[in-house]
């Protein structure tokens, strides 16, 4: 059975997760350990509703946020400044509201080390002493396999799988298409950030040269044998809007670049580009295995889907893009589902400083994707844990995709943004 949209109301999930995590607090609020310190990586979707709902919970401890750079840019959102919808601005926020509003301490540097054992996070410029330490550090990109990247990263050739300075230089580039030219983007073999996001990249790269009258082409290179998130309605979309403008080809894993002839090479072919996008395969940030958080020969890290605590520490909790999907069940590496791992760790946390078990965890996960400037698809699911497979499992009846594109899902895509980051970051 499919559900709509509205079975996932964006501000009533985000008001209820509130009203219910206050409720709770004001149970437990005497028993609280008002002591306690617990330090937060990662000043993304993840992290930033950790924190928030720890503080929800209790409103005396010390919470840290430890994040390397000093101002939020959304990931989600970030093709729509590539696409020319709107400007960096509308996805970019600083941290003061935040900081205000929930008495956190937000600490910009990076961090260079954890010692497990001493329970001692250190940065370029401090140390911290933690009770619980929630990590959500995001991903980190893998370009080992492709030859001749180090000696070909230049203007033209970009990744902005990290929104920031080449989601603005990208986006510009974009602006400057001319006729002849060929726009290239590369999709690595899942698992990776955001299933659906170089789908959409592709098509509002591909409505802007449509709505400008440009004649330009964009090559998909994908690694995998099928577009492997909404494949029906973005083939139908393209199909329908971009008959000879995208051409999509499967199975076509990028393995070598040459910058100075403008070539890209595949197993079996190769394509001539003036723009490339180069999505690379992910895994997760290097601290995490000079930690010991992951096995030698993994990409990602093992947690107890439970409480997301790390195989390898109970004071530790691992959330977001860096999670082993082998551990945690079948759910995409996407913002919401960050948000919603943060909800879960930051209300176990609180539970495990108290001696005492955490509720079963559910959560939920929304995602839309522009196929054109007005319109839109999207897919959502409910996730609940499973005790017998102990594994995160999409909850019965509780999972659906947008019939067709529609201007309303495009509407609400904005609506939903607005409303998750006013959430997370006042």
């Amino acid at each position: 059975m499919k559900i709509k949209n509205s079975f996932l109301d964006r501000r009533s999930f985000i008001l209820g997760s509130s009203l219910a995590f206050s409720g709770v607090a004001k149970v437990f609020s005497k028993n609280t350990v008002n002591k306690s310190h617990v330090v937060i990586l990662g000043g993304g979707w993840g992290g930033l509703s950790a924190a928030k709902t720890l503080r929800l919970m209790n409103k005396n401890c010390k919470i840290t946020l430890i994040e390397k750079t000093k101002k939020f840019i959304s990931c989600p959102m970030s093709n729509w400044v590539i696409g020319q919808l709107i400007n960096m601005e509308k996805i970019t926020f600083d941290y003061e509201k935040f900081k205000k509003s929930n008495d956190i301490e937000v600490i910009i540097d990076e961090v260079i080390s954890i010692d497990v054992n001493k329970k001692l996070i250190s940065t370029n410029e401090t140390s911290l002493k933690y009770d619980k330490l929630i990590l959500s550090p995001g991903i980190q990109l893998d370009f080992s396999n492709i030859d001749g990247f180090k000696n070909s990263y230049k203007d033209s050739i970009f990744t902005a799988w990290k929104a920031g300075n080449e989601t603005l230089n990208f986006s510009k580039e974009i602006r400057n298409i001319k006729n002849g030219d060929n726009i290239i983007i590369s999709i690595p073999l899942s698992p990776y950030r955001c299933p659906p996001g170089p789908y959409e990249r592709t098509s509002l790269i591909a409505d802007y040269i449509k709505k400008n009258k440009i004649n330009a082409k964009v090559i998909v290179l994908d690694a995998n044998q099928k577009v492997v998130s909404k494949g029906t309605l973005f083939k139908r979309a393209w199909d329908e809007l971009y008959k000879n403008i995208i051409f999509y080809h499967s199975d076509s894993q990028v393995r070598a670049i040459d910058n100075k002839e403008k070539k890209v090479f595949t197993d079996f072919d190769e394509y001539q580009y003036k723009i490339l996008n180069i999505i690379p395969p992910q895994k997760a940030p290097n601290l995490l295995f000079k930690t010991g958080l992951i096995e030698k020969g993994r990409n990602w890290a093992p947690v107890n889907p439970y409480d997301f605590t790390s195989k390898y520490s109970n004071d530790i909790y691992i959330i977001g893009d860096s999670t082993d999907a082998s551990s945690v069940g079948s759910i995409p590496k996407s913002g919401y589902v960050a948000y919603s791992m943060g909800k879960v760790a930051g209300l176990a946390s609180f539970y495990h400083l108290l001696e005492k078990k955490p509720p079963s965890p559910s959560m939920i996960n929304t995602c839309y994707s522009l196929v054109s400037q007005t319109e839109g698809i999207s897919v959502s699911a409910v996730y609940k844990f499973n005790k017998e497979k102990n594994k995160i499992v999409t909850a019965d009846n509780a999972s659906g995709l947008s019939p067709q594109r529609s201007n309303l899902v495009a509407l609400n895509a904005w609506d939903w943004a607005l409303a998750i980051w006013k959430d997370m970051l006042t």
